[in-house]
């Protein structure tokens, strides 16, 4: 509750947690490395950048974490089969 106002502290969702999990969403559909790479960091600066009493959504950061570093390993366990039945 505000104290001047005895209304409640209206919570902002967190910028860097909702980067990350919106990167991390991209990436399983384009661009997996590098919006995976981007999921992690943004993610990792959410985090450590969260305050409760302030931001809601801290859930999108980890998620973004996860599925970020799943989209480079996804990627890189991939590559070499595309890139071989290319011929290349």
């Amino acid at each position: 509750m505000d104290e001047n106002t005895n209304m409640p502290i209206q919570k902002k969702a967190n910028p860097m947690c909702l980067a990350s999990f919106i990167l991390a969403l991209v990436g399983l559909l384009i661009a997996g490395i590098p919006c995976g790479i981007a999921a992690g960091i943004t993610g990792i600066i959410g985090l450590v950048k969260f305050d409760a009493e302030n931001h809601k959504f801290k859930w999108m950061g980890i998620v973004g974490i996860i599925v970020g570093i799943l989209d480079v390993v996804a990627v890189a366990v991939a590559l070499p089969a595309i890139i071989q039945n290319m011929g290349l």
